[in-house]
């Protein structure tokens, strides 16, 4: 058997990979002199030249046909517009409701996955996303509280069905048979060239000169959250479930919380405390599964 066939192997590395997606807002906050669009393009453009690099050297990056042709073209489009409309969705409101309504992707994917890709939700799963959802009403809360609905909100909520639908497209094509480099090499590229029309569209000024500290930033943030983090949950997608797999990014939060408060001192509020705990909750739920057959296996 494939070790990425094994769930118990997908949940490891989405554990890691959150811990990647944890570093994003350290690497966003350092990155002083870029717009939220230019580093959009900056750290897909890192990433697309990276996986394309490491696909050749294994050699599996290899033309597809026109369906699977098709389908990243759309899934690395999704991928762009999840991050342009959060990005909108900060600015146009709270940060409570973009943080809350980006993150009800789990329960999007709870509804869809058996209708689009016959992939049942389980009993356990839905309360794992009921949990881990509670927990996040409790963080977003906590760091601005929610005002009335409105254009922003909207976006946070489109952001939140991109990401739904593009994980959609990863789990049918990894399933499907193609590798990670490969789908993740055409992906990132697809979306850096449709980031670049939005650094176009918005005049984002992305091409300018930036300082060591921003450069280092920008860097980090192609490397660490989007290659490392992205790629490592569309590796997962090749033996986990699409809504198990987005209930895992939800730890988001509290890995970038252990950040800030060793690089800015930033401690955490009671309340946010028993967000992050209802998400760890939401995560042991559906992860004891796999790790019960995973201790008899070494037994």
């Amino acid at each position: 058997m494939r070790l990425d066939s094994l769930p118990s192997t997908g949940l490891i590395v989405l554990f890691v990979a959150s811990i990647f997606f944890g570093s994003s807002a350290i690497f966003i906050r350092f990155a002083t002199q870029a717009s939220a669009i230019s580093l959009t393009f900056f750290r897909l453009l890192i990433a697309a030249i990276l996986m394309i690099l490491f696909a050749l050297s294994k050699r599996e990056l290899r033309l597809l046909g026109r369906q699977d042709l098709l389908l990243v073209t759309v899934s690395g489009m999704l991928l762009s517009l999840h991050f342009a409309t959060f990005i909108l969705a900060v600015k146009e409101t709270t940060v409570a409701n973009a943080t809350f309504l980006v993150n009800t992707s789990p329960v999007m994917l709870a509804v869809l996955s058996p209708l689009i890709i016959k992939e049942r939700t389980t009993s356990r799963e839905t309360l794992a996303v009921l949990v881990a959802t509670l927990g996040i009403v409790f963080v977003a809360h906590a760091g601005n509280g929610f005002r009335f609905f409105g254009y922003g909100d909207v976006s946070a909520l489109l952001a939140a069905f991109f990401v739904a639908i593009y994980a959609l497209l990863g789990r049918h094509l990894r399933t499907g048979g193609m590798s990670t480099a490969c789908y993740t090499a055409y992906v990132y590229t697809v979306a850096t060239f449709a980031s670049l029309v939005m650094v176009g569209v918005f005049n984002a000024q992305a091409f300018r000169v930036y300082d060591t500290q921003n450069i280092l930033a920008i860097v980090g943030l192609g490397i660490v959250p989007t290659t490392l983090g992205h790629t490592l949950y569309n590796y997962a997608l090749g033996s986990v479930k699409t809504v198990t797999a987005n209930i895992f990014p939800l730890m988001e939060p509290i890995i970038a919380s252990l950040f800030a408060i060793v690089l800015f001192s930033e401690i955490p509020t009671l309340t946010q405390t028993a967000g992050y705990t209802l998400i760890l909750l939401g995560v042991v739920i559906v992860a004891l599964p796999a790790t019960a057959v995973m201790r008899n296996r070494i037994n």
